[in-house]
């Protein structure tokens, strides 16, 4: 289980499309061939028993991506309100793609480092981010953080480390940034019905014209609103994309392996109840638990 290329091949048995299969398909192979390949067989351990041992692995050896985001959905699902706050996972903003974007009473988005990463792109996200966060956080491993703070410290950029203990800590506040929103990498990040909504409630009714049109009279309109305002508006319109099961998210039945993917795939009722189906079934896996 030490070897690099193992643990990421099998960090891939954490990803929302393995999950798809499994919950809306009742496809567990892709899932089975993953462990069965890396790790042996055996019939003895529930799949719950296996992620469980399979994220500890991950935790200890090979902190990839999803280490950093389920670790920071845990937190926003211990100290925030889901009927009040959404996480948007891998949102298009301006021409980057964040990794998490927290709505609440503000945008705060997080974007994640890993000992495993680069930061050769980090710049450029970071100014397409500030043009519609309020705050911008890095989260980062211990080794990157003191370079990150040097290189951001007269910014409004935000510094979280995560430490050996797997805990997050916030070693730079982030600060606002709305001096610093654009309207044009807002309004695209809203889906059509979304800015066709915005536009009924600022002008009382959509612009007269044929659908070819429909897009530029639309942002036309709602570039003539004051730029905080309409960043507000905008929040206030993706918490509309609200989370079906909130309390089953949050639920102890929900393994804490898993939060984060089933935060992503928004699972309905019946989707929960057929992970927990597949967390309780016996896997031909494995022998080194």
């Amino acid at each position: 289980m030490q070897n690099i290329q193992t643990l990421r091949m099998l960090s891939q048995v954490f990803s929302p499309p393995v999950f798809h299969k499994i919950v809306r398909e009742n496809d567990f192979l892709p899932f089975e061939k993953k462990v069965a390949k890396y790790i042996g067989s055996h019939n003895e351990y529930s799949n719950l028993d296996i992620i469980k041992f399979l994220y500890k692995s991950l935790q200890k050896n090979y902190r990839c991506e999803y280490i950093y985001k389920n670790n920071i959905t845990l937190d926003i699902i211990k100290n925030y309100s889901l009927s009040e706050t959404l996480t948007i996972n891998e949102l298009k903003v301006g021409a980057s793609k964040a990794d998490l974007v927290l709505l609440n009473g503000a945008v705060r988005i997080y974007e994640i480092k890993t000992e495993l990463d680069g930061l050769g792109k980090l710049s450029k996200q970071l100014c397409d981010y500030q043009k519609f966060a309020d705050k911008v956080y890095v989260v980062t491993d211990e080794k990157y953080a003191k370079k990150i703070i040097s290189e951001y410290a007269t910014t409004n950029i935000g510094v979280i480390s995560l430490d050996a203990k797997n805990k997050l800590n916030i070693l730079k506040e982030a600060e606002s940034n709305s001096l610093l929103f654009d309207f044009e990498t807002i309004f695209k990040i809203l889906r059509k019905q979304e800015y066709l909504d915005l536009v009924i409630s600022n002008f009382g009714s959509l612009p007269d014209v044929p659908n070819t049109k429909i897009f530029k009279e639309c942002y036309s309109l709602l570039s003539q609103l004051e730029i905080a305002d309409f960043q507000k508006q905008v929040l206030n319109k993706l918490k509309e994309r609200k989370l079906q099961q909130p309390s089953l998210l949050k639920s102890n039945n929900t393994p804490k392996e898993l939060k984060h993917i089933c935060n992503s795939l928004d699972l309905n009722q019946q989707e929960y109840q057929n992970l927990y189906h597949f967390l309780a079934t016996k896997n031909v896996c494995t022998n080194p638990i």
